[in-house]
């Protein structure tokens, strides 16, 4: 066998796949220190809170699709769990464009949005961040449809929260 030689061919794809690896680690670092979920503060009760951000849903002609009492149903199987309601709504309009981008989309879509209350009494509005919804699904993150839900993503929960 011969001695290792830089330009030989043989020792090419080794070393692409030493730097993907690298490569990949280095991202994957990067990403896990990302925030992934944004959370907002909310000046309001969770009752209060829920109750702001359906209007501020509404009120942009999005669609409630449901709103999931998350303690409740612990509640109803004997578990003890903080105030914690999920609301999903969307726009068909939007994710459609979203899902002719990559039809995958559609595991991410109707959006979500948490209201809980932390062991502080502190309440919680939070949602996945858009830019992370681009990457799951290979979107780019200046995509017209990722601006505008960032931007009423933004505007909804400050509005729900008080701020």
């Amino acid at each position: 066998m011969d001695d290792w030689n830089p330009n030989n061919k043989e020792t090419e794809m080794p070393k692409f796949l030493l730097g993907f690896a690298t490569a990949f680690v280095l991202v994957q670092s990067a990403w896990a220190q990302a925030p992934q979920v944004i959370e907002v503060r909310s000046t309001h009760t969770v009752a209060q809170t829920l109750q702001h951000l359906e209007h501020a849903i509404q009120q942009r002609h999005l669609h409630i699709v449901a709103v999931v009492d998350h303690s409740g149903s612990a509640h109803k199987a004997g578990l003890e769990l903080r105030p914690t309601k999920l609301v999903i709504f969307g726009n068909p309009a939007l994710g459609t464009k979203l899902m002719q981008m990559n039809q995958q989309a559609g595991l991410g879509l109707p959006l979500k949005m948490l209201v809980w209350e932390d062991a502080e009494h502190r309440v919680w509005l939070g949602y996945t961040d858009p830019a992370l919804f681009a990457q799951r699904y290979a979107i780019s993150p200046s995509a017209q449809p990722i601006l505008i839900m960032t931007k009423a993503l933004y505007a909804i929960a400050a509005e729900a929260a008080g701020g």
